[in-house]
């Protein structure tokens, strides 16, 4: 039902193989490298220690690990346009190399003069640095990976034993540090935190907390899911920088430049 990105069938493996070898579930899970498994690791135990029901907590971290599926989708869509970017402008130093040669110039020889290794060193060196920089600025915003609203799905399990809210925060809390979820940052159980803000708030007014807890949980998704749009529009936007900072002096000086001395001789 849930897997991870890279080789799930490996992960389900390694992990169906440990509980054989009598490891518990969750510590199995626990044991993968993706941080999805340690999530879905946190649930597992809660769901134990607590008391509640094993099939609904597992049910609920499916639905946001689907959630997150697609928002993977539609950040590649939005990446799209600025990695086309910047292959295509990676590529003009080569075709405007070519372009001089089918016009008659011949720029090579020029590259390999004394003249032309200068050039042809700065030129690459632009150029691997501007590709370089606008590579990380889209990992940067490719990498940025998580579940939102997780503190709020894991009590809302923990809840489902019948257990007070101190009592069933306690178990988040310790489930969490346990496993090393990291995608749950202890912030979000510290004063002021919106989670510690709808518990109040909830006991304040004497509503269900449960219901609360996934009508936040969903609204912190659809927040972070906007904000994943935002950033990847504005990526396409940012990249211009190290495009026209470095990549466009680099076209000049590998693909103009030896093009423009061949024209006068100077080799």
């Amino acid at each position: 039902m849930i897997a991870a990105d890279a080789e799930p069938a490996s992960a389900t493996g390694i992990i169906a193989a440990r509980v054989a070898d009598g490891v518990p579930v969750a510590s199995a899970l626990a044991a993968t490298p993706d941080p999805e498994w340690r999530v879905l690791a946190v649930a597992w135990r809660l769901a134990e220690a607590c008391g509640a029901p094993l099939a609904p907590a597992l049910q609920r971290i499916a639905y946001a690990l689907r959630e997150l599926d697609q928002l993977r989708e539609r950040r590649s869509v939005l990446l799209a346009g600025p990695r086309a970017t910047v292959r295509m402008v990676a590529a003009l130093p080569i075709l405007a190399l070519l372009l001089g040669l089918l016009l008659g110039f011949d720029p090579i020889p020029v590259l390999f003069s004394g003249m032309g290794a200068a050039i042809a060193a700065i030129g690459i060196g632009l150029l691997g640095i501007g590709v370089h920089w606008s590579r990380a600025m889209q990992h940067r915003t490719a990498s940025d990976d998580h579940i939102a609203g997780l503190p709020f799905e894991l009590l809302w399990v923990a809840l489902g034993g019948g257990a007070p809210p101190s009592a069933a925060l306690r178990h988040v809390v310790d489930r969490v540090d346990q496993y090393g979820a990291e995608w749950i940052a202890f912030d979000d159980f510290c004063s002021g935190s919106p989670l510690l803000s709808t518990i109040a708030a909830a006991e304040a007014a004497g509503v269900p907390m449960r219901p609360l807890l996934l009508e936040h949980a969903g609204a912190e998704r659809v927040a972070s899911a906007a904000r994943l749009e935002r950033e990847a529009e504005r990526l396409g936007v940012r990249v211009l920088v190290p495009l026209g900072v470095c990549v466009l002096p680099a076209f000049i000086v590998l693909g103009v430049l030896p093009v423009v001395l061949s024209m006068f001789g100077a080799v």
